[in-house]
This record gives structure tokens, C-alpha cells and sequence, in this order.
């Protein structure tokens, strides 16, 4: 065990933790390069989704397309980048499902965020596209309530694929596990979801959510896009000091987590967050600098 003194517990390679309220799913039918081929990448992954899910307690309604009514989802394909569309689609209650693969990303290693949708039917059909959410549809928005979207990650960098989450030691390269965390925090919203913008403070590029505040201890600042904290935002987890997982860096040989001003803004974008995560995640987390992150995002039409 580790310096943190926590235990990772449950069983990876699970697309989604059935205990937990919502399930996060990962279709892999777009990675044309064979980036998730190997089963362990896969299960990090999913371990990342589980981690994050296990926290998550709305309760999201289903969509479903019929003979009448239709829902049209739109992604950027994670092979390609290319702006990708699934016709007729539906949505399970209380699940979000994540289109995932890999790319050549230059010297950026992941693009997350949420995907988009039109849709035709009745004004009924219509009512259940928040999935429950009535927030969503605020002026200013205070929810948020996605079907799901996509993430890939770069297949030409160093990366780090670690198969004990319980230990951050002898961590060589670029942490998978954390980008991943960080990817699926921009397809949960953060920088990304209009719920997100309605607490940015425009003048001074700072996050002035009720939760986050709370958390920081005042306004927490911004970098410039707006979409991620500012380099170097500390936080803590289990009251060890933490550089923030949603901050656009990473330092190469280390791991991050989120940390309780990540799950804040979760909760200021309109998610319902457990105050104990239920026994699969772990909440081990490293400071970093280095390896930028960035957010892919993908609009509602």
C-alpha cells in the first residue's frame, strides 16, 4: 500500500459498476487503429469509468427512437476525428455510453467531451431528451444530462499502463489511468456543458460554483480557454494535498486523481455526488505538470 494508505478494491475490466446509479459504458466499434486491442487498456479504462460512476447518483431516464419518434446522436469518431452520426438511437436509464479509441494527437494525449443530438417526434418524445433533469433546460442552466459521448487517446505517446491501482510507484511515462479520468470528466461536463458556464465568472476567468468554492475556499481560477482549472490548482483527497485532476497538465511519472474540488464541480454542474464512494473506486492521487490535456467538444445541435 501506498504513501495515501488506500486499497483499490472491486474488479477491473467492468464497463460499468452495477452497484452504483449510473453505469458508464465504453463502445470501442470506432477504434480503427486497435488502440484498446489489449484487454488491459481496456480495463483501466473501465476501471476509470467505474471510479467516477460508483460517485454519480442521478437518476437519468431513458431515450428511446421508435417508428415515430427519433434520436440522433452525433460524436467525433475517436479513430478518426471526424464528426460521426448514429440514426434512431436509444438510451438505457441511468447509463452514458462513451465511443473510445485512439489517434495520432500530436503532442496532445487525450480529446474528451459529450456528444450531440437532433431529434423529430412528438412534444412528449422531446420532454424525455433531459433525461429527467428539469435543470437542463433552466435559463441559466443548473443541470446537466448527457447520452454519453466520446474520447480518444493518443496512440503515439509514452504511455504508462498500469496493471496494480493500487500503487503509484515506478510509474514510467505518461499515466493512462489519470488521462483517462481527466477525458471523462470533460464528457461529464466539466469545462464543457453549459451547466459548467453558467458559474465561469468572465471578468476575472474564475469558477464561482456554490460547491467549489466551498471547496477552494474561495473563487478557484481558470486557465485561458476557461475549460479546465489553472495550472498548478491544488486540492486535497482524503486531506492529502493534490494537484487538481481537471487542470490541463500532467507530469510525466505520475498519477492523478480526482480530487474533492474535481468532484465539487461535479456537483456545481448539476450532478448528484456521493459523499463515500461506494467500494470499487480508489482515490490515490499524484501532483503533475506535464503532458497536455485537452477537450474535444461536440455541441447539442
Amino acid at each position: 500500500m501506498n504513501k495515501y494508505g488506500l486499497l483499490l478494491t472491486g474488479v477491473l475490466g467492468l464497463a460499468s459498476y452495477q452497484a452504483s446509479a449510473i453505469s458508464i459504458v465504453f463502445d470501442y466499434s470506432y477504434d480503427s487503429s486497435g488502440f484498446f486491442a489489449d484487454a488491459q487498456r481496456r480495463s483501466l479504462l473501465e476501471a476509470a469509468g467505474t471510479a467516477l460512476g460508483s460517485r454519480l447518483q442521478d437518476n437519468l431516464g431513458a431515450i428511446t427512437s421508435d417508428s415515430v419518434n427519433s434520436f440522433d446522436v452525433s460524436f467525433s469518431n475517436p479513430g478518426t476525428g471526424a464528426s460521426t452520426s448514429i440514426n434512431n438511437y436509444s438510451i438505457v436509464e441511468n447509463t452514458l455510453v462513451i465511443y473510445t479509441g485512439g489517434r495520432d494527437l500530436g503532442s496532445t494525449l487525450g480529446v474528451g467531451g459529450y456528444g450531440g443530438y437532433s431529434a423529430s417526434g412528438y412534444s412528449s418524445f422531446f420532454d424525455t431528451l433531459n433525461r429527467g433533469q428539469t435543470g437542463v433546460d433552466a435559463t441559466p442552466p443548473t443541470d446537466f444530462a448527457p447520452w454519453g459521448g466520446s474520447i480518444s487517446f493518443n496512440t503515439t505517446a509514452n504511455w504508462y499502463f498500469d496493471s496494480d491501482l493500487s500503487t503509484d510507484a515506478d510509474i514510467v511515462g505518461n499515466d493512462f489511468y489519470s488521462v483517462a479520468l481527466h477525458e471523462l470528466g470533460h464528457v461529464l461536463g466539466l469545462g464543457t456543458a453549459d451547466s459548467w458556464n453558467t458559474w465561469v465568472n468572465n471578468t476575472d476567468g474564475s469558477f464561482i460554483g456554490n460547491n467549489s468554492l466551498l471547496a477552494f475556499g474561495g473563487a478557484v481560477p481558470l486557465n485561458s480557454g476557461l475549460s479546465h482549472w489553472a495550472e498548478n490548482t491544488m486540492s486535497t483527497v482524503n486531506g492529502v494535498a493534490q494537484e487538481a485532476a481537471m487542470d490541463p497538465n500532467l507530469t510525466t511519472g505520475t498519477r492523478k486523481f480526482f480530487t474533492e474540488l474535481d468532484y465539487a464541480a461535479l456537483r456545481d454542474t448539476g450532478w448528484e455526488v456521493s459523499a463515500v464512494p461506494v467500494p470499487a473506486a480508489v482515490w490515490l492521487f499524484a501532483s503533475g505538470l506535464l503532458g497536455l490535456l485537452h477537450f474535444g467538444r461536440s455541441k447539442r445541435k
